[in-house]
Formats: structure tokens, C-alpha cells, sequence
């Protein structure tokens, strides 16, 4: 409902604005403007991060025999579903044991539970341009001190209690 009054007020507000601008004319850039392809604000509620990270984590843990796993480029973005509603997904690349040379995408979305993803599917979520990222930046730590700590059973991890 917040983002319908903000896009109604936006739009209010872009009507009111009575100065055309001409193609030739050229344009400062704002300091608050966000570059294309950057990352945007999303204003995500804290408890759907610990959730993904915490789901990606004990995800890594049980469905695989590996002792370790590193991660990079972990982060947090959400697509507009058809019926308006935000899906919330953790995008990022393993390295699946010590020998390992080639990362793999995986994506954790958030739906009723949980779903992950690895491989070109994940790759396939994560790439829509319809992804809205969030500025958080890179989660790979957070989401290897989940694993770690899954791994060395040093109890209830952040958000799993």
C-alpha cells in the first residue's frame, strides 16, 4: 500500500512540472540520482535477510557432503510478482569443496518456505533485469558464518530460534 501512495505521489508531482525539456538541452546529473544498472534501496524488513541467509545456509549443509564451501557475490534483490507482491531471492556463486575451480550460481527465493536453486536455473532468476538489488552489498560473509556455524553445531544460528 506504502509503494502505491508513493507511485500516486510521484506521479502527482511529475504532472505539476510545467518545464519541457528540450533533446538538445543537457542535463547536470543529480548526486542523489541512482546510475542505470546500479544498485537501488529496497527497504527490506530485517527478519526476510536472516531468513534467506539462514534457509541458504542449512540448505548448503544438508544437501551436501562437502566440507567446505566459500562464497562471493551474495546479495539480496526482489522481482514484482504478477499479483504486485515482492519476491524476495539471495543471488550468489559457490565453490563446492577445496579442489573446486568453477563457481555455481545458486539463488534462495523466498515463497511460502524457501526454494533454492543452483546451476543455470539460479543463473536464469538472478539475471531477469526485472531484479530490484538492494544497497545491503555483499552478504558471502554473513552466509558462510551461517554455514560455519551449522558445521561446527555452535547452536541456534540468527533467526532460527
Amino acid at each position: 500500500m506504502r509503494y502505491l501512495a508513493a507511485l500516486f505521489g510521484t506521479l502527482v508531482l511529475a504532472a505539476c512540472s510545467t518545464a519541457p525539456i528540450s533533446r538538445n538541452e543537457s542535463q547536470t546529473a543529480n548526486p542523489t540520482q541512482v546510475p542505470a544498472g546500479a544498485p537501488q534501496k529496497a527497504s527490506v524488513d530485517p527478519v526476510v535477510v536472516e531468513f534467506l541467509l539462514t534457509s541458504a545456509a542449512t540448505d548448503f549443509h544438508t544437501q551436501s557432503q562437502v566440507d567446505s564451501f566459500r562464497f562471493r557475490n551474495v546479495r539480496l534483490g526482489h522481482v514484482m510478482t504478477s499479483s504486485g507482491a515482492e519476491q524476495y531471492m539471495l543471488c550468489g556463486e559457490f565453490l563446492r569443496g577445496r579442489d573446486d575451480k568453477e563457481w555455481m550460481p545458486f539463488a534462495t527465493l523466498k515463497t511460502s518456505g524457501y526454494e533454492q536453486w543452483n546451476g543455470a536455473q539460479a543463473a536464469g532468476f538472478c539475471q531477469r533485469p526485472s531484479v530490484i538489488w538492494d544497497k545491503e552489498g555483499d552478504l558471502s560473509s554473513s552466509l558462510q558464518s551461517r554455514l560455519d556455524s551449522l558445521r561446527k553445531g555452535t547452536g541456534p544460528l540468527p533467526g532460527n530460534r
